[in-house]
């Protein structure tokens, strides 16, 4: 077993345009770099959540769920709690958040009114940067700490920031990059094409979110993530050390040297430093970064496209399970 740590990452002033070197900020400098050390943008599917319009434009909640109708389910959840809570303001607004909810229990509506907030599931498309040595690692001005834990019933919360500006793809505040993606070929189906192409009329500008973080195994020559995608790379080291500690002893029929060189691996994720990488037993992995984008139109964020995969049926809950959850109406 064998430890190795991300490079610094440092940009040379030559490495750089001359109106860029003198007065650019260390994450601009991290841009530049990585379209030198990964130039290849690779799209890695999308990812869904809810924002609310708030004057000054939509303010954010996480961007994690896996299909729109996860996302949906979970602002179900939320307006079911709003209505059980003095957090809304008068007797009318938790009538309307519990209506709210009993609408996305039935249906599949994609933007609600509810006590006169809009709320909207959002799409975005995750992108990672590619290099001659993979996928790009965390970079030294990506935030790098565990933060404070969450329990399901906050986990809801419209306090990620507003979305930030969108810009014109291929601008120059870009650095001429695009971050779209248009999948086509035999085996798209033509929906999926034509909702992309449509999606670049529709919603033209982009707005790039705060990076993401995932541990990914090198498999015969490629690198497919495991597990969450994580707010920082420490995150995702603790992920992966649990993985080790906790999982792979129940997953291998491993011997006690095996099961060593696992938990002196997760003592390695463990120590302290900003590591990038490490490799156990042959097998090498590595936290890598992903980009996130919400196209934005005149409208706002966009929604799920009509070919987006939504297998889920809405949830609506049989009144047991929905009391274990805590998304009943009663105290």
């Amino acid at each position: 077993m064998d430890g190795m740590t991300g490079s610094d990452g440092a940009a040379l002033a030559g490495d750089l345009p001359p109106l860029l070197s003198a007065a650019s900020s260390p994450a601009w400098l991290g841009e530049v770099r990585a379209q030198r050390t990964h130039p290849l943008v690779l799209w890695y599917g999308p990812t869904y959540g809810v924002m609310e319009r708030v004057h000054g434009g939509w303010m954010m909640s996480g961007m994690e769920r896996m299909t729109p109708q996860d996302a949906r389910d979970s602002l179900a959840w939320w307006f079911r709690n709003m209505a059980r809570t003095a957090t809304a303001s008068s007797a009318a607004d938790r009538d309307e958040y519990r209506e709210g909810a009993a609408r996305l229990e039935r249906g599949r509506p994609d933007e609600l009114t509810v006590a006169g907030r809009v709320f909207r599931v959002v799409r975005a498309d995750r992108f990672c940067r590619f290099g001659v040595d993979g996928p790009e690692p965390p970079r030294p001005t990506d935030p790098d700490d565990l933060p404070e834990p969450r329990t399901r019933r906050d986990a809801h919360r419209f306090d990620h920031g507003l979305l930030p500006p969108a810009l014109a793809p291929g601008s120059p505040e870009l650095l001429g990059e695009r971050w779209e993606n248009v999948p086509e070929g035999p085996i798209v189906p033509p929906e999926v094409t034509r909702d992309a192409r449509r999606a670049l009329a529709t919603h033209p500008r982009v707005a790039r979110l705060a990076a993401r973080f995932a541990a990914a195994e090198k498999e015969n020559g490629t690198w497919p993530p495991h597990g969450p995608f994580l707010h920082s790379p420490a995150c995702v080291r603790d992920h992966l050390a649990a993985y080790f500690d906790t999982i792979v002893p129940m997953m291998l029929p491993s011997s006690p040297d095996v099961l060593a060189e696992y938990r002196a691996a997760a003592g390695l994720l463990r120590d302290g430093t900003r590591r990038a990488e490490v490799t156990v037993l042959g097998r090498r992995f590595r936290v890598i970064r992903f980009e996130y984008v919400v196209r934005v139109g005149p409208d706002g964020p966009e929604r799920p496209r009509p070919s987006d995969h939504d297998p889920e049926e809405p949830f609506t809950s049989d009144p047991e399970e929905a009391h274990g959850l805590g998304i009943t109406d009663d105290e």
